[in-house]
């Protein structure tokens, strides 16, 4: 089987020959091939980055850039560009305006959060104007493009907006304020979440159509902190309409908890999503490999098993390879069941362990 077809296969409920191996190289590349990293996205195929799939075997799945551009009426703008390192991102309504920035890191090759967009329950205003206002317009050209440089390495996921519990708590508030306004404002709270909820179902109205197989979103789920109460408060409805819009359309859901799986395997899985991504098991999460099956169950895809602790210098060869040995032998329980790195591949990744994750399959993620 090709890597598309092992994907396919997987997502289908199907057993392939073997276990994928999908990589997000895209950190790793930007950072070894001195590639600016431009939080817009890549432009455009990286052909450099498409050889490196290629010598892996992987299927590269995510982070290729946009495939719809995002546009609003009454009035609202929205704004980015990066100057001397620092990358501001402006939204302008006629209620006001909010802004945030991000500083460049060398040592990260990443940019740090240094002001949020949303400052206090003062700015939802603003916020959630703009998410009332928000359309969307596909860009399937861009999603072709790359599909054609991939070939059979091509599953290509499609990315909805950070949902609205993501957006504040992940992304434009952060934890602490976002648990200050829910406990201070809870009515402001829900609206806003409510409004950036109602913008992506719009958009994923308006891309539905469109050639994926599957729709990630992408919140950065961490059980720590978007606690399973507080998913069921203000996410649980969300996911589950999204799920239900996709499964209609024959489209799959994949859900992206690059932090503690423990407490929301059981409750997305319930919302009828078909994937989890970048699942990270322990060390680095308190979760082992067998006990993230058993709470997701065997219908829900696992995407993930390797820990960035394990890629680079703070973990051997010999964790690299048990962790790697420990995640395929979930394949003896379900063939729902990916190999990837938990979240991206670390920019301090040794290539020798990268290079060994196909080497790792053919030993011992096949299926007899």
């Amino acid at each position: 089987m090709t890597p598309r077809q092992r994907a396919r296969a997987v997502f289908r409920g199907e057993t392939p020959d073997a276990v994928p191996l999908f990589l997000d190289l895209s950190h790793w590349y930007k950072k070894n091939y001195s590639v600016p990293f431009d939080l817009a996205g890549l432009r455009g195929v990286e052909r450099r980055l498409v050889e490196l799939h290629r010598l892996l075997g992987a299927v590269a799945y995510v982070e290729m850039g946009s495939f719809y551009d995002l546009r609003y009426d009454d009035g609202v703008s929205e704004s980015a560009e990066t100057v001397g390192g620092v990358y501001r991102h402006e939204i302008v309504t006629p209620v006001g305006t909010v802004y945030e920035e991000r500083t460049f890191s060398e040592a990260s090759y990443s940019y740090n959060i240094t002001r949020r967009l949303i400052q206090s329950v003062d700015d939802f205003e603003v916020v959630g104007f703009a998410m009332d206002r928000v359309r969307a317009v596909a860009r399937w050209e861009r999603y072709e493009e790359w599909e054609r440089a991939l070939g059979d390495l091509a599953f290509i996921y499609v990315q909805l907006p950070y949902s609205g519990l993501g957006y504040l708590m992940s992304r434009h508030m952060g934890v602490e304020k976002s648990v200050y306004a829910i406990q201070d404002a809870a009515d402001e709270v829900e609206r806003l979440i409510r409004s950036v909820n109602d913008a992506n179902l719009r958009i994923l109205d308006t891309i539905a159509d469109g050639p994926f197989d599957v729709l990630i979103q992408s919140d950065n789920l961490d059980g720590n902190v978007q606690t399973p109460a507080l998913f069921d408060r203000f996410s649980r409805a969300y996911y589950s309409e999204i799920a239900r819009r996709l499964h209609r359309v024959g489209k799959s859901l994949a859900v992206h908890v690059d932090g503690e799986m423990r407490g929301l395997l059981g409750a997305l899985a319930r919302c009828g999503v078909d994937c989890i991504d970048a699942a990270t098991p322990a060390p680095m999460f308190s979760l082992s490999p067998k006990a993230a099956r058993e709470e997701a169950g065997p219908e829900m895809i696992l995407s993930g098993g390797v820990p960035p602790t394990v890629f680079g210098p703070t973990g051997t060869g010999e964790q690299f390879d048990r962790a790697v040995r420990e995640w395929l032998e979930l394949k003896e329980d379900s063939p729902r069941l990916i190999l990837a790195a938990g979240d991206q591949v670390p920019p301090n990744a040794d290539w020798g362990r990268i290079a060994r994750l196909p080497q790792l399959i053919e030993a011992f993620g096949r299926y007899r």
